[in-house]
This record gives structure tokens, sequence and C-alpha cells, in this order.
């Protein structure tokens, strides 16, 4: 076996392995109801008294009208009843590639939403609102956009009256200041918290090592978690600048403090009646009001899609730093960016994702041409040097060192390098990787057509040969959505190892014969984006080799190559 095989069969099998665990074991789809009625636990026990979290609204003791919130991108609503953002539509995104199908929902009243208020410490002998305090619009609009803030309050008849202030931006943050005005007879203390709570998490997981589910940047660091995670133990983490939010494959919700001074962020799970709610969060500091004057604190809140430039505008214009990195690029992120840029890019001339894929791919090659060019010299040379291997095994046999040795002497003679056969190999791996978490994650895939019946790149092909291309009523597991992409893939795979010379490990042969047949299965679950650039490059790889080949003075002889015994199964 030379090194070259080595290394392939490695990388090959890896990639096998990372796509087919997902396949083999998926993930379990959780759901937890929408109504859960539960005591709040304490953020920080020794410094704060319970029950101060606001959960689920009781309707039979609190209804009000809600305040309406309309921009460009977004409808939805303010609950009076507990003073949170309880429901949120985005305008331009369906939930299918039918135009006339449903606004995505992000918030859904009583299984997903955020909130603001007031931790008090313990021993306070005054009230604060909770989920059944009924706020009243101060302001005269009762639509909140971007031209219209509204302001709600609460009084506690204990001389404390509660304000909050809320902008919203044409796309998808908003602004919140809140307010505690002191008309009682001493000093009051407070800690402002921040949070979103969520009881049903998401069914449209992606596939592969994308991370979803709560995250945060905290100083010069980014904290991931999963849901199990935090399940089995909760996560506290003091930061002074930040941001926390949770990720979806497409959507984000993240919250962030404009106050100064340290934060406690908690990612944490509570169970009520075997039920489930996550809350991701932070409290500030204590902050102090005496008799006759104000306490304050403000933030943002972002709920919305992972749109890159808008999350790159955040990121450097508001107080959100590195908050591009709420989009998961990804291990090769500093690959998976620039090519999403580039894609971008060339979508805005040709008005179609499908066609840019492809120009990128033949980008690609002109960047990698002359370091791949010379591995395809290498490997024609190994290619012409053949026969004289296979009668050096005649030989020496079983005679390890003599035949390492005459190897040696064979490739100084020819200037040969054999680990350079295997450079492309390394080059693309990379890049097949970075264009991979490009397609699954960034919105701007999600939904976009190519030709025909590709109507969604980022989506796995919606015919298969196993159903005769929609022909049949029957849709067929997942692995068996097989497509002429699936197809082309495969031929240009086999294609590309009939051009290399025939391993002559029998091991080998069988491996190499039943890999391309292997791969087109495990390609079913890719996106049918992928599909396409790995066939697009597999064609353009094989017009490059076979042009090398020819120049090196040797014949292209495929249909030979196939019928060939040492290309077969023995």
């Amino acid at each position: 076996m030379n090194d070259t095989s080595r290394y392939i069969i490695a990388i090959v099998l890896a990639m096998v392995i990372l796509f087919s665990w997902q396949i083999i074991f998926p993930v379990e789809e959780r759901i937890s109801p929408n109504n859960i009625i539960e005591n709040s636990p304490n953020l920080s026990p020794e410094e704060t008294k319970d029950k101060n979290f606001i959960t689920t609204v009781n309707q039979e003791t609190c209804s009000s009208t809600p305040v309406i919130i309309e921009n460009e991108r977004l409808e939805g609503s303010i609950d009076l009843c507990g003073a949170k953002i309880n429901e949120i539509f985005l305008k331009k995104f369906n939930t299918s590639t039918d135009e006339n199908s449903d606004y995505v929902q992000l918030f859904s009243n009583s299984s997903y939403w955020v909130n603001a208020g007031w931790l008090a410490p313990r021993g306070a002998d005054f009230l604060l609102p909770d989920e059944n305090s009924l706020w009243k619009l101060e302001s005269q609009s009762t639509i909140l956009s971007p031209s219209s803030p509204v302001i709600i309050s609460w009084e506690n008849e204990q001389g404390l009256k509660f304000f909050q202030t809320y902008s919203v931006d044409e796309n998808y943050l908003f602004t919140f200041k809140q307010e505690v005005e002191n008309n009682s007879l001493g000093l009051i203390t407070l800690f402002p918290f921040n949070q979103l709570s969520r009881q049903e998490l998401p069914t449209d997981k992606s596939i592969g090592l994308l991370h979803e589910g709560p995250t945060g940047w905290f100083d010069d660091e980014l904290e991931e978690e999963d849901y199990d995670d935090i399940e089995e133990n909760d996560f506290r983490r003091e930061f002074n600048s930040g941001w926390i939010g949770i990720r979806d494959k497409y959507w984000a919700t993240a919250i962030s403090s404009l106050d100064e001074g340290a934060k406690k962020a908690h990612f944490k799970m509570s169970s009520f009646d075997n039920k489930n709610i996550y809350r991701i969060g932070y409290t500030g500091e204590a902050i102090s009001a005496s008799a006759g004057s104000k306490l304050s604190s403000s933030g943002l809140i972002f709920l919305g899609a992972k749109e890159v430039d808008l999350i790159d505008n955040y990121s450097n214009n508001k107080n959100l730093p590195n908050f591009d990195l709420l989009i998961d690029w990804g291990w090769f992120y500093f690959i998976s960016k620039p090519l999403f840029y580039i894609l971008d890019f060339l979508f805005s001339y040709t008005g179609n994702f499908g066609v840019a894929i492809l120009l990128l791919t033949v980008l690609i090659k002109l960047v990698f041409f002359p370091i791949v060019n010379r591995s395809y010299v290498q490997m024609a040379k190994m290619r012409k040097v053949q026969p004289e291997i296979a009668k050096m095994k005649e030989l020496y046999g079983d005679d390890r060192q003599k035949m390492a040795q005459e190897m040696q002497s064979l490739y100084k003679k020819e200037e040969l390098k054999p680990l350079s056969g295997c450079l492309p190999v390394f080059i693309q791996i990379p890049v097949f990787f970075a264009l991979y978490n490009v397609l699954l994650v960034t919105i701007e895939m999600r939904h976009a057509p190519f030709f025909g019946w590709i109507r969604d790149l980022s989506a796995p092909d919606p015919l298969s040969v196993f159903n005769l291309f929609g022909l049949i009523n029957w849709v067929p597991p997942q692995i068996l959505m097989i497509g002429v992409f699936h197809l082309l893939f495969g031929l240009t795979f086999l294609l590309q190892t009939k051009l290399n010379p025939a391993p002559t490990d029998p091991i080998q042969k069988t491996l190499f014969t039943w890999m391309p047949i292997f791969m087109i299965f495990i390609a079913a679950n890719f996106p049918i984006g992928l599909v396409i650039y790995w066939a697009w490059n597999g064609l353009l790889s094989i017009m490059q080799q076979a042009y090398i080949m020819k120049k090196q003075g040797m014949d292209i002889a495929l249909f030979e190559n196939f019928k060939r015994k040492d290309n077969s199964i023995d």
C-alpha cells in the first residue's frame, strides 16, 4: 500500500464516519409542552428572593390587549400581562418554498419569549412585577415601530413605579430601558435582569457539526452549550462585555446589557411536572435609589434571522462585540466566511446561487491550479513507473527492506514525490467542509432555487431514482434520496479512481471499487448545492488531470482501465 493511497483512504473514511453518524444515530426530537406554570427559580439565592423571574402568564388572572410590533421584517406583540415579547413573525421568510405559505414564527406565545425585570435582595418587603402583573400603556401609540417607541408602566402601591421603554429598528434589533421611580420613604436596591425562556426545542435540526443551542460571548471567549449539557449542570459565568443568545439553524435570539459593570450569565433548565423550561439570561450589579430618585437599566434584544450582512453590521456598529459569531461558521471560519462573501458577490451578478456555486468552483480551481497541477504531474509520473515497480515486486518478493531501497532509488531517479499525490485531497477537504457550512447554516441559501426541480439548494434533492424521480407516489428514506446530481457525483468519483494508478493490494482494490457507490448514499443527506459543487468539481478535476496526462505523453484509456483485471475485484 503506497502512502498516497493511505492518506486518501484515511481522509475518505473520516468523512464517511462524520456524515454517516447522523444517519445511523439521528438526533432525537424533543418537543416540550406549551403551557407551564411554575415557581421561578432564584438566580442568585444568596442575594435575591424567590419568584422574580417571569415564566408564563396565567390568563385566568391577567388579560390585556397586547402592544403590536411592526416593521419591515417583523410583526409580533408585547404582552402587557408580564411585560414580555411573546410573539414574533419573520415577514421575509416563509415556512416553505411556496410564497403563499405562512411566515416563520420565532416566538410563540408561552413557548418562547423574552422579558426584562428586577430582582430584589432577600428580606425585601416590597412587591415586584411578576407573570400576573398587568402593565399599563403610557405612550399614545399602541404599535411599536421604528418611528414610535412604546412605554409601559406598573405600580406596586408601595411607592414604586416601574417603567419599560421599547424601541425597534427597521430590522431585528430592539433597545429597551427599564426604570424604577422610588416614591417610597426609604432606600431601595434592585438587580436588573434580562432573560430568554424557551419550552419548545426546534425540530429543524441541522446535520453535521454545527452548534445549535445556548451560546454567548463573554469578554474575549465564545461559549457554546448543548441543551443536554444544561439539563445536567447549570452554566454560570461572570463577564463585563458581551452577549447571550440561542442559536437555531437559521434563526437566533440574543440579549445584551448596556450597563457598566459586571454581569452574571446563566444557562439553566428547570422542570415542573416532567416538563422543561430553558432559561438563558443575565443579572446585573445591584443598583440603589434613595427616596425621590430613579434607578435604570438598559439593553439590547435581537430577534430574527441570521442574515450575514445585518449580523456583521450589528457587530461593528452596536455594543455587540464579535456578534458575527452568532452564526456558526464551523471549524474553518477563516475559509467559510470569505467563501460566503465570494458566493454572495457572484450571486449579485448571476441572480442564481446554483450558478454562483459553479462559478465559485471554477475560481477555486484557478486559485489552486499551480499546486494541483504539480500534484497531477507527479501522479502521471507515478503511473509511468508502475511497470518498473511491478518488476521490482517480482524480483525481490517478500524482501521488504530491499524493495524499499529500490523504490527510493527509483523515486530519486525519476524525481518523484509520492506524498504530493494526496495534496489535492488535503486542499479540497477544508474547502469542502467550509462550503458545507456555508450551504447549511447561512439563511441566504435557504430556499435558494437552482433550475428545474431544485428549489432549495440548502436541502437534500427532493427526487430520487428509487421513486422514479417522483413518478411513484412514495417518499424513500433519506439515505435512498439519490438524484441526478448524486449519480453524476458518483460517476466523477469513479472516473477519477480510474485515471490514477490501480492499487495492487486486494483490500484497496475492493475499497476503491465500492467507495463511489458508498459515497453516493452518504451524499444523500447533503444539501443538494453541495452535491452539485462536488459533481462539478469532480468533472473539472477529471478534465484537468486528463490534460496533464496527455501533456506527459500518457494515453487516457478509461474504458480499458475498466476492463483491466487489476482494477477489478478478485
